[in-house]
């Protein structure tokens, strides 16, 4: 198969449409844009990304602000096993950090996926690993839309069903962990 790897504009539009999206909200809430403007996440990105820093500095700038963890990410491949063939994934992981919760210290990630064969954003997730997991759980997942579909902040409770990744995506999550920070693939 083919390696391809996400364009460094398509992480951006991802990043600012899924799990940079309320902070690009927050950076932008001074411009007072109509509701119209902002929501849609897809478009939003796209439109800041593309923003010129003369004509549009105020856009332009939000948006540089919000990708800064992107500028630092560490980047994986992984394979997974379908029903015809091995599919196989970019993971970019932006924030992979220990982060505490009252009095409890665990992992926090988000993770980017896009899927090679035609380079779709597959996936954005924020993940948690608290002590007493045994895998990373996922606390928000995105929709192709960019809006969110599960929201549960770092550290919650977690009653009923824990979703997870698929092992190849844990596995690389644990490595990077195990690597620590600033090591790169």
């Amino acid at each position: 198969m083919d390696t391809m790897t996400p364009t460094t504009h398509a992480q951006q539009h991802w990043y600012l449409a899924t799990l940079g999206h309320e902070a690009l909200l927050r950076e932008l809430a001074s411009l007072k844009l109509p509701d119209s403007a902002t929501h849609d996440p897809l478009s939003l990105a796209g439109r800041c990304l593309v923003a010129d820093p003369i004509g549009y500095p105020e856009a332009h700038q939000a948006a540089e602000r919000v990708l800064a963890p992107l500028r630092a990410a560490r980047t994986f491949t992984a394979t997974i096993p379908d029903e015809d063939a091995a599919l196989e994934h970019t993971g970019v992981v932006p924030v992979l950090e220990e982060r505490q919760a009252g009095a409890v210290t665990g992992w926090y990630a988000e993770l980017l996926l896009f899927e090679h064969s035609a380079l779709l954003n597959k996936a954005a997730y924020r993940l948690s690993r608290m002590p007493g997991d045994s895998t990373w759980i996922i606390d928000s997942d995105f929709q192709h839309s960019g809006h969110p579909g599960t929201l549960r902040p770092f550290g919650s409770r977690r009653s009923g069903t824990r979703q997870t990744l698929l092992p190849p995506f844990i596995a690389e999550l644990n490595r990077l962990v195990e690597q620590g920070p600033g090591s790169s693939m």
